[in-house]
């Protein structure tokens, strides 16, 4: 419970003849900026009158205006979701909304949606599809893509002030929110990847990834509708936190996705996004954004605490914000990259092993066929499958792995690579950046790739173009490849065991 009361027009939320609809039971979310009532159909949210480092609720003047910017930021992504702004009024002693009194505050209406079907509870109730993670990162790129370049914001100083902001937050809690040793590893991890990657948020700007975006990313602000994942409740209180980075954006999900326990989730929504938007530089900075996006669910969950009377649910808060700020600590450390590279005929099941091997080895997926259709228009004169766009595209997908491997990170290639030229160019990459290689091959009976491409036709939900047709040419011209780093698997494979010692 809050340690103040609330304040008497918020208590009238309670009450049902405050609505102009009827209501079911009348239940309250309270944030650290707001309270939320739900009411069976509608649902209103008002903002608490607060003035803080990063936001400013203090007056009525102020708390319209932010409602409405709620309203119209959110639509981008969740038009059938926000309704309205409605006002609080009293006229006598009766409060009400949309009546016709004095106005007390306001309200942002919404449609309700069944609080079950938020993605961190699917999460925990274990009925989370992880081809939603498909869906996010395709219509987040969309956003991101359709949204235009706003180059007077995402100067590196605002961020290293957000960061120090956070820390210094934490720094007041250390014993209940983090410990001393974990303090001390975030700022120096913060001064010295400040310093060094000043350049590149620079060029972020100058390249045109600044961008208005949702600002607040995470499984807790998506939910599902008819089946399909919606993105909601976007930052609309600072531009600052908002109009950033796209690929600090996208950070915000990865983070979470890590910090339920779920890379997996958070490196296939990453290697999907990536795969649309084409945006592999943006992975120098993402590690950094990583970890100011943990600081920051840190520090969210700190201001929670700190609203709290009963010492028990204050002490959960502080265990919920020092998992973040470990996580952030994590963030901090580098392990060497990796480059694995799955091979096999059409149907021998190599994305079904990538998909398993991002997640164990957080690695990002790269997918010839993707790779082949974001270039398409690069190359309007080529058929999808000749030669000539068979060569552009492994040159695009070797080029993109080595920027990701340059940025710290692992990476799976997911191809046929059934010419020895394009295995050999696999190992050469290795050696180029200097870092380990893997290189699994499918070896699967032709009956069981026939019914695969089979299956994959049918279900028609599938990136990859090849059919039985393509099979049969790929297998008349098949020839066993005997390169001595191959590792070769079976059809009923799993992501191989490295013993590489992940934390």
């Amino acid at each position: 419970m809050n340690k103040s009361p609330l304040p008497a027009h918020i208590q009238a939320m309670f009450c049902p003849e405050t609505y102009p609809h009827e209501v079911d039971d009348i239940e309250m979310i309270q944030t650290h900026i707001s309270w939320v009532f739900l009411t069976g159909v509608y649902v209103y949210k008002l903002k608490k009158p607060l003035n803080l480092d990063f936001l400013d609720f203090s007056t009525l003047a102020k708390r319209k205006f932010y409602c409405a910017q709620e309203l119209i930021l959110n639509r981008r992504l969740s038009a059938d979701i926000y309704l309205d702004v409605v006002a609080l009024t009293k006229k006598g002693e009766r409060i009400e909304l949309d009546g016709s009194g004095k106005v007390l505050d306001y309200a942002v209406k919404m449609h309700q949606f069944d609080q079950s079907g938020l993605l961190d509870q699917r999460l925990k109730d274990n009925q989370f599809d992880p081809a939603w993670m498909d869906v996010l990162a395709r219509d987040t790129a969309a956003f991101h893509a359709g949204q235009q370049s706003r180059a007077e914001f995402g100067n590196p100083q605002m961020l290293a002030d957000h960061i120090q902001t956070n820390l210094d937050i934490a720094a007041q809690h250390i014993g209940d929110a983090l410990d001393a040793k974990i303090m001390l590893e975030l700022r120096r991890f913060a001064t010295e990847v400040l310093d060094n990657q000043k350049e590149r948020l620079m060029q972020r700007q100058s390249d045109g990834f600044i961008r208005p975006c949702h600002g607040d990313l995470h499984l807790k602000n998506i939910t599902l509708i008819n089946h399909a994942p919606w993105i909601f409740d976007c930052i609309e209180f600072s531009d600052d936190f908002r109009i950033i980075d796209t690929m600090n954006d996208v950070a915000f999900l990865v983070m979470d996705c890590d910090a339920h326990g779920h890379p997996d989730l958070g490196f296939r929504f990453l290697s999907r996004y990536l795969e649309h938007s084409g945006d592999y530089a943006g992975l120098s900075l993402l590690n950094l954004y990583l970890f100011y996006r943990a600081t920051v669910r840190g520090k969210v969950f700190i201001l929670l605490a700190r609203e709290l009377a009963d010492e028990t649910e204050r002490q959960q808060q502080y265990e919920e914000a020092r998992k973040y700020f470990d996580l952030a600590a994590r963030y901090s450390r580098s392990s060497p990259a990796i480059l694995f590279a799955v091979g096999g005929l059409s149907g021998s099941g190599k994305s079904h092993l990538a998909l398993q091997g991002c997640g164990v080895e957080r690695a990002i997926i790269i997918r010839s066929d993707a790779t082949r259709k974001r270039i398409a228009s690069d190359y309007p004169d080529l058929d999808l499958y000749s030669f000539e766009m068979h060569v552009h595209t492994y040159q695009r997908m070797f080029a993109d792995a080595r920027t990701a491997l340059e940025a710290g990170f692992s990476v799976i290639l997911d191809a046929t690579f059934l010419d020895s030229e394009s295995r050999q160019q696999v190992n050469e990459l290795a050696q180029t950046c200097g870092v380990q290689m893997h290189f699994f091959w499918l070896d699967v009976e032709r009956s069981v790739l026939e019914q695969r491409v089979k299956q994959r036709q049918s279900a028609a939900n599938d990136i990859s173009d090849a059919d039985l047709r393509v099979l049969t040419l790929q297998l008349s011209q098949y020839r066993r490849p005997d390169e001595p780093w191959l590792e070769f698997l079976s059809a009923n494979n799993v992501w191989p065991c490295l013993n590489k010692g992940h934390e």
